[in-house]
């Protein structure tokens, strides 16, 4: 109900917004489109399609939202002072919770969870306002404000104990300062960041040779110690040996889309129960999920969206749309470092999926604009406002 009537919603306002003439026409990606039809496809061979056909009108649905957001990112503000303030709301909310009442914002094992039923929600959430945050401060947008709240924003993060977010916070940011160095016009700090980078270089290449395995292998294990976590990822290996088996029994097209987890009926209830935790409710990696229900055809056409959507990221550098760049990358790193251990991929109502649901259209059409009316689009309407 919820869900049903934010899309009402937010289709009249679009249709609404179809008679103004300076609103921009905007368009979905064809690949996305072609990702979603194959989806709709694989309803006829689920054995809930139920289920499935629920699932994916709300993923249907999910569009129209991103339709909105990136209408009014583009009327003159960005993607990220569409989010900041509601993100600083309920993030402060969670503080003051994590202060007033410990004992139920913390779980048995000291993880923060604040208001919401798992510590691993909870640092999703935090890993979106660290990397918005740290966006907005690296843009010398509000620093007075958004520097606390960054700070706020990554002490949450570290106390949530979701050691995944972490670590898809560490890459994006990683990157994010990578380039906002090139950027900069001290050359001071061009070279510093030059020597900083081949240090690094230098020093993952003797680590690889000395102890005979990758260095991001551990960074893995750094952070899990760090979070007091177990080398199995808290029991998800056994739970993704299960779902490897049950994989190569459809591994072209998958079991149909919104289709295998359904409670403790059919496959995924045989799965469970060969489990001494759980019963689980996703296999706890995006990429397994999604190979499981759309195969290996669907995933084919999921990463042509990503490819694509990286390739209108570099267009939005080309273009000297850099802030957007920024974010939107960092947005894209997160999730796909963050779908490694959590499931958010091609998840309706998942908060990440939309998100980047939202970044995907909203940088297709950025460029597009910015492409067609070049002069008109870097004018005050059109101009990021950060």
């Amino acid at each position: 109900l919820t869900w049903g009537l934010l899309y009402v919603l937010c289709l009249i306002i679009l249709l609404r917004s179809r008679k103004d003439q300076e609103s921009p026409k905007l368009q979905i990606p064809p690949e996305l489109l072609l990702l979603y039809a194959f989806l709709f496809i694989t309803i006829a061979w689920s054995e809930y399609r139920v289920s499935s056909f629920k699932r994916y009108t709300l993923l249907v649905g999910l569009l129209l939202i991103s339709l909105l957001s990136a209408k009014l990112s583009l009327q003159g503000r960005s993607f990220a002072s569409l989010v900041d303030k509601p993100l600083a709301f309920f993030m402060l909310c969670g503080f003051a919770m994590a202060l007033a009442l410990p004992e139920t914002a913390f779980d048995s094992d000291g993880a923060l969870r604040a208001y919401t039923f798992h510590k691993n929600t909870w640092g999703q959430f935090m890993l979106l306002c660290s990397v918005v945050f740290l966006n907005n401060t690296l843009n010398r947008n509000n620093l007075k404000l958004n520097v606390p709240l960054f700070l706020v924003a990554i002490t949450l993060l570290y106390l949530s104990k979701s050691a995944t977010s972490l670590l898809a916070f560490i890459f994006s940011t990683f990157f994010v300062l990578i380039v906002y160095g090139f950027f900069s016009k001290n050359i001071a700090a061009r070279l510093i960041l030059l020597a900083g980078t081949l240090a690094a270089a230098v020093a993952l290449l003797v680590y690889s040779v000395l102890h005979g395995k990758l260095p991001f292998d551990a960074l893995i294990e750094l952070v899990f110690i760090s979070m007091d976590k177990s080398s199995t990822l808290t029991g998800r290996i056994q739970l993704w040996q299960l779902m490897g088996a049950e994989i190569v029994r459809h591994p072209w097209f998958g079991t149909g889309f919104g289709g295998f987890w359904v409670g403790l009926d059919g496959a995924a209830g045989a799965l469970g129960r060969r489990l001494d935790w759980g019963p689980p409710t996703q296999a706890h990696s995006g990429y397994i999920d999604a190979m499981n229900e759309i195969g290996a055809a669907g995933m084919f056409l999921f990463a042509a969206v990503i490819a694509a959507h990286m390739y209108r990221c570099i267009g939005l550098y080309s273009a000297g749309l850099k802030s957007h760049f920024l974010l939107h990358t960092a947005i894209m790193i997160s999730f796909l470092v963050n779908n490694y251990a959590e499931s958010s991929l091609i998840q309706g109502t998942n908060m990440w999926w939309i998100i980047m649901t939202c970044s995907i259209i909203e940088v297709s059409n950025r460029l597009r604009l910015h492409k067609a009316t070049p002069k008109k689009f870097q004018q005050a309407r059109f101009h990021p406002q950060f």
